[in-house]
This record gives structure tokens, sequence and C-alpha cells, in this order.
């Protein structure tokens, strides 16, 4: 992984060059960010006139998925010209191996991502506070059910890549890896002010969100891990029926209502803004961290 030593420059002694690094280091990874964020919006834009025949659905939500495939092209390429020639490492060294263990690390982040969702929708259940509405499944026929699912699997891996590759790993050796958690978790929280029913609770669920992926791939290193974790919770979020992240996707016919106080079912938002995700994600958190500290331990 780019984090290890060994693939980085050894530090000065003092808290002062450390503190430099970290700064330098930040700065390299903003602009990284920022970098495939930006070209990613600049490469879908030629494309914009096809979403709304495509995907038909609110406009913010046709232009996010969309989005994920210009992003994803442009967070690779970018990936690739950093380690290629300011590392000279291959893109693999993020995580990235193109190999069985990759679609095995996919496939159980996959499904501990639906799982976890699962543990966050079954209490209002048990609690009888769920009841099913009718709704407008404007996503029709397998093609366009087929292709929202794989833009939804991009919009995951890709928001992994941006903020759980390099802009993540390069931050770890210098800045350590609970500044570096922080960090990229903080910006992926303000990937999603805009949202809406976005509060200052969602945004503490979203922060945790982004700890828990962060300590996922540092465990696994493997970022696919993450990236089919976020894959998982996203997709089952929608065949349940439930907003996902304040947005409203019309794949399924009927809609799961959760009556209630917004503080324990997220409101609007939807269940990751409520208390029932900040407790299964805050255990995930903690257990994630004994496994990898008890792991680096025995090593």
């Amino acid at each position: 992984m780019l984090y290890d030593p060994a693939h980085q420059p050894e530090l000065p002694e003092g808290w002062i060059f450390r503190v430099l690094l970290s700064l330098a280091a930040l700065m390299r990874t903003m602009g990284a960010a920022l970098a495939m964020v930006t070209s990613g919006i600049l490469l879908g834009i030629p494309f914009a006139s096809l979403i709304h025949e495509w995907l038909p659905m609110s406009r913010m939500l046709r232009e996010r998925y969309f989005r994920a495939l210009p992003d994803t092209v442009m967070a690779l390429l970018i990936s690739w010209l950093l380690l290629r020639f300011a590392h000279r490492l291959s893109i693999g060294e993020l995580g990235l191996h193109w190999d069985r263990a990759a679609f095995r690390e996919a496939l159980y982040g996959f499904l501990a991502g639906a799982v976890s969702l699962a543990l966050v929708a079954l209490p209002p259940l048990l609690l009888g506070w769920v009841t099913f509405e009718n709704s407008d499944a404007k996503v029709r026929g397998l093609g366009g059910i087929t292709l929202l699912v794989i833009l939804i699997a991009f919009a995951a891996f890709s928001e992994e890549l941006v903020m759980r590759g390099y802009a993540f790993q390069t931050l770890v050796h210098p800045a350590g890896l609970l500044s570096a958690l922080i960090l990229t978790s903080g910006a992926f929280s303000a990937m999603h002010l805009n949202n809406p029913g976005m509060n200052e609770f969602t945004l503490a669920n979203t922060f945790l969100a982004g700890c828990v992926l962060g300590i996922l791939v540092v465990w696994r290193r493997s970022i696919w891990t993450a990236a089919g974790a976020h894959f998982g919770w996203n997709l089952a979020t929608i065949l349940f029926g439930l907003n996902l992240s304040g947005l409203v996707v019309p794949l399924m016919p009927f809609r799961m209502q959760i009556s209630g106080d917004a503080m324990w079912t997220g409101g609007r938002y939807g269940p990751e803004g409520g208390i029932f995700c900040t407790i299964i994600l805050s255990l995930l958190l903690l257990g994630l961290i004994r496994v990898y500290f008890h792991r680096n331990q025995e090593a």
C-alpha cells in the first residue's frame, strides 16, 4: 500500500518537521482530490444532454450518477499519473490489484455493507414504525435497471478512489492514521452538504461512515473492500425503498415510510441520518479499530 513506510521518504526527527510535512501532504492531497473531481465534471459535460433519456429521475440524482463514469475515469488516470511519475509505483499500490482476491474483497465488502444497512432498518421494523406505500418506479426494464445499478457501483467506487485512494494514503505516513481519517472523512461529509435533509446530525453520521470505510482500507489493504461496502450499503438502501442520503431513487415500486422522531429515523435524509445508524456505525468503527490494531500487534 502507498502509505507503507517502504513507499514513503524517511521522516526527520522533531515535531516541527512533522507538522510541515503534514501540511505539505495535506496540500498535495487537496490538490489531487480537487483535480480528480473537477476533471470528472468537465469530462461529463459533453454527455449531459443524454442523461434525461437514459435515467428518468430528478436532475440532482441523474447528474450525480451519470457523473460517476467520468469521475472514475479521471480518478484512475490522475492516480496512475501521480503514482507512476511522482512515486515510481504501480496503481496497484493503492489497493487496486486486479485479481481473484480483488473480487473476493469486493464481495466481502458488498455483503458487509448490505447487512449493516439491514441492521439499521431493522429496529424501526420491529418497533412498528414502518409503513409501505406505492411508488412510481420510473426506472423500468432490464436495460434501465442494469444501467442504474452499474452507475451506483461506479459512484461508490469513484468516491472511494478519490477519498480513500491517493488522498488518504499519502496523508497516513506524515500525519498519522487518525489525522488522515479525520481529514478525509470530513471531506467525505462535505461532499453530501447539498443533499436534501442534511443537518449537523446527518453530517456526523456521514463522517462516521467515512471513518469506517477508511479503517476498512487499512485493515484489508484494499480499496475494493471499501468500494464494495459502499456499493452494498447504497444498493440495499434503494432496494428497501428508503431515501439514500436524502435522495429518492425511483427504482422500487414501493417506498418504506418510517414514522417517529427524525432524530431516530433520519427524517427526509433517510435512515443514514438517525440514531440507529449512529449506533451501528459506531459499533462497526470500534470493531474494525480493534481487529486492525490487534493484527498489527501480532505482526
